[in-house]
């Protein structure tokens, strides 16, 4: 199936178009629509902060907690041209990649979050009256020539931080890429100040349209529909602190410069969050789990962990009851490793502790509630991350000059193997006794 069953009750028979993925990758190097890149400056990162986005991560995933319980045993219930754009991404304090689009006509410029764990489009209203609005870009339906209304009320959460607003459609621009008649929401209220201060103006869903509130279809699924793009695909390179640049992301493939090898695929198990199966985990040979799940989630710069694999990554890692970790450690600790469709992505221990201002945190925690692996930045950064709905797979490839990525049996032997192994050996001996 190419789209979920809801949307595809509105999309009819033309969602049935397939477009080979290897002929649009073997032509993006030519083919690719680039954007400037610009970076905030970080600012220091602490044990504080790392605990409010787990809270965040917490609240976001655990919202409905049957919902959870169903999706992680598999039994969710919730409900053109060929050439490949880019949209230029900013690194924000380490944990937020935004970039730019424009709203309206004349074309109002905003600075959006791209998040893999939602699906609806806001953006500050000009009749916003919370302090988080202030000082942000704000849309006015009164001076665009293309805005429809809509007049639904419409109320959106993120874990902490959230928005109440009235919906209403216009042209939004994404890369170069005019889509027409986007429904997205016009904040008239944030509800906490979870986004007082922060470098984006507004969030743009990348998730599944059954996470859309309202039943609003997403800018990513219009992009596709208008055939803006010529298959239903967009990709992430999420550049790291040693980067001047924040990263891109690329509407309609991949672009092979970025990564190394090929790219393993994983069928996505839920049409609703990019979630699907890691076959293990481990770290210092450790197993941490066998078949779970796991989200891959631009929302967040931290890894979360089911809680016993936590507690097993905490006890061989951290230094103190915290969570802190010496940091002259950090060369000598073990790589976190995951197996996805028979190849293993391992984390370094440069990726998963975070540094800052001389003190040293674990970036792998547990949340109350959640029992499967949501994968944010701290694995995204080391992996070029295709997101594929048109075949509802996740594609991962280590990016180009980061070496993480083996053969799930490379430096392992098999229970099978090592008798076999055995065997051999006895047999040889065998030989050299029957020779003497």
């Amino acid at each position: 199936m190419l789209f979920s069953r809801a949307l595809l009750l509105i999309l009819g028979s033309a969602l049935l178009l397939s477009v080979a993925v290897d002929a649009a990758a073997a032509a993006a190097a030519t083919k690719l629509h680039r954007m400037p890149l610009h970076k905030k400056v970080n600012p220091h990162i602490n044990r504080t902060t790392i605990m409010s986005e787990v809270l965040q991560m917490r609240n976001r995933y655990v919202t409905n907690l049957d919902t959870v319980q169903n999706i992680t045993n598999g039994t969710s219930t919730t409900t053109a041209s060929s050439q490949l754009s880019e949209e230029t991404l900013m690194n924000s304090r380490n944990m937020y990649y935004y970039g730019e689009i424009s709203i309206g006509t004349p074309p109002v410029i905003f600075m959006v979050l791209f998040d893999t764990g939602s699906a609806n489009l806001w953006v500050p209203s000009y009749n916003c009256t919370s302090q988080a609005c202030y000082g942000t870009d704000s849309y006015d339906p009164s001076i665009s020539s293309t805005y429809v209304a809509n007049g639904e009320s419409i109320k959106l959460t993120y874990g902490s931080g959230g928005i109440t607003g009235i919906l209403a459609s216009d042209t939004v621009i994404i890369s170069g890429l005019t889509i027409t008649n986007q429904t997205f929401a016009m904040a008239t209220s944030e509800l906490d100040s979870s986004f007082e201060g922060m470098a984006f103006d507004g969030i743009l869903g990348m998730g599944y349209y059954s996470l859309a509130a309202d039943s609003v279809i997403p800018p990513f699924y219009n992009m596709y529909m208008q055939g803006l793009i010529s298959q239903p695909v967009f990709s992430f390179y999420l550049a790291d602190d040693t980067s001047s640049s924040g990263g891109e992301l690329i509407f309609g493939g991949s672009d092979p410069a970025y990564y190394a090898g090929n790219m393993t695929y994983v069928p996505v198990t839920v049409e609703d969050y990019w979630m699907f199966t890691v076959q293990s985990a481990y770290i210092a040979g450790v197993q941490l789990c066998s078949l779970c799940s796991a989200v891959a989630d631009t929302g967040t710069s931290l890894i979360i962990a089911p809680s016993a694999a936590y507690e097993t990554i905490f006890s061989l890692v951290s230094s103190d009851l915290d969570g802190s970790v010496n940091c002259d450690t950090i060369s000598s600790l073990p790589v976190l490793k995951f197996n996805i469709a028979g190849n293993v992505f391992g984390v370094p221990p440069s990726a998963y502790i975070i540094s800052s201002d001389g003190e040293c945190s674990l970036g792998v925690l547990a949340a109350d509630g959640i029992d499967f692996w949501i994968l944010g930045d701290v694995f995204l950064r080391q992996y070029y991350a295709e997101f594929d709905l048109g075949q509802n797979r996740i594609g991962f490839a280590s990016v180009q000059g980061l070496h993480y990525t083996d053969n799930a049996s490379s430096g392992l032997v098999s229970g099978s193997a090592f008798y076999c192994m055995l065997l051999t050996l006895l047999n040889i001996l065998c030989f050299f006794v029957k020779m003497r």
